[in-house]
């Protein structure tokens, strides 16, 4: 496994520069299969990125300070066989070092987790001060025939509507705290969706897994209703029966967004149901000031850790780990060019807060300095109580 691994990172690296040096691939840019058909004889699409993440671990201004480093490459590969099918693939590869490797237990564990059922990556190589971690977490097909489209292997099902936390994402729950992984995990599973009409679709998506009780299959009804869209759920979420709405529209000029899903446990006899709701607002003014207020609530959160929801992967059950939570976001272009936001959540159970201010500087059209702050506070016993603070400083190459 490891020497499977070495050869992903010897031909993932070295391609940075050759596939850098065609301007015409743009990480952003919409293809038109026909187009590439037509005009291209290239149906290949290279692009992703290299960052460097510098973090300054902060438990008290008294305690001992903890520095690393995190080199971050990502290469995500189309290859257009036709107009009804395509091939995806995305591999993320890191180098870790710094004190985080030698001072926290089971830091390799950590990195090396994972919810897929089929892994195709994992711990290169790791001493007393780095780590190498590569892992592919795109590998898919998919395919278009006029109304019908199916995906499948690794891929993203995302069915969130909201910002910071999303009830609805049943596949692909993510913290918002691991704000470095803009692509969000994927899951193992196919995907079938039929358009209804332009305004209404189907979709039917199954993960694989382990055994019965760990997998995942549902059915996901989206439609719009007065420029509202509106979306219906229901299926198996591991061993409970999920129900679930969402929708995304606008009150006057205001964002108005959100979730709802409720959990039955049709297994675990004693076991109370769970309801999760969230509902979001966000708005822009002309000055390019703008607001998101979200508000979430869990019936039967599941308690954990301190330190446990940081490192531990997220479910949709398992979102928050109290009864009510708030997320507050103010932002404001200072520049066209640089971006400043403070993001903060307060546990309304325990009165703990977390603050997020960051700033973003583009310095060139490819390339992104960020520079932000995650501090974690709150009285005794609280969650977020001897979190600490972190600072981060990232520089991003994308090509």
């Amino acid at each position: 496994m490891r020497n499977s691994n070495l050869i992903i990172i010897l031909l993932l690296f070295p391609s940075l520069g050759l596939f850098a040096q065609n301007e015409n691939i743009n990480p952003t840019d919409t293809i038109d299969v026909e187009q590439i058909e037509n005009n291209n004889p290239s149906k290949f699409e290279i692009n992703g990125y290299l960052k460097d993440l510098v973090s300054v671990a902060i438990p008290s201004f008294n305690g001992l300070w903890s520095f690393d480093n995190q080199i971050h490459n990502r290469v995500n590969f189309k290859y257009y066989a036709n107009s009804w099918l395509t091939l995806n693939a995305g591999a993320r590869n890191r180098i870790y070092f710094g004190n985080s490797v030698q001072q926290i237990p089971n830091f390799d564990e950590q990195v090396n987790q994972s919810l897929d059922y089929i892994r195709l990556g994992g711990i290169v190589s790791q001493g007393q001060s780095y780590l190498i971690h590569s892992t592919i977490d795109r590998a898919n097909l998919k395919l278009d025939k006029d109304k019908w489209q199916a995906i499948i292997g690794k891929q993203r099902i995302n069915w969130g509507k909201t910002y910071a936390w999303n009830p609805n994402d049943l596949f692909n729950a993510y913290s918002f705290f691991d704000f470095d992984y803009e692509e969000r995990r994927g899951t193992d599973a196919a995907l079938v969706k039929y358009n209804i009409s332009s305004l209404s679709s189907i979709e039917f998506a199954s993960n694989i897994d382990s055994t019965f009780d760990k997998m995942i299959f549902a059915t996901n009804y989206k439609t719009n209703i007065k420029e509202y869209d509106f979306q219906f759920l229901v299926g198996k979420y591991k061993t409970d029966i999920a129900l679930g709405a969402g929708w995304a529209g606008q009150i006057k000029n205001a964002g108005f967004k959100g979730e709802l899903t409720y959990f039955q446990p049709y297994k675990n006899v004693g076991v109370n149901p769970t309801f999760i709701g969230d509902i979001s607002f966000d708005y822009t003014l002309p000055n390019t000031l703008n607001f998101r207020l979200e508000f979430i609530g869990n019936t039967n959160p599941i308690k954990t850790t301190n330190i446990q929801f940081l490192t531990q992967p997220v479910s949709a059950k398992g979102l928050i780990n109290n009864y009510v939570s708030t997320f507050i976001s103010v932002g404001y272009d200072i520049t066209p060019l640089i971006k400043a936001n403070l993001n903060s959540i307060w546990n309304i159970d325990d009165n703990s807060i977390f603050l997020n201010p960051t700033i973003d500087f583009s310095l060139t059209e490819n390339t992104n300095l960020l520079i932000a702050a995650q501090i974690f506070t709150g009285d005794k016993n609280s969650l977020y109580n001897g979190v600490g603070s972190y600072v981060f400083t990232r520089l991003k190459w994308s090509f």
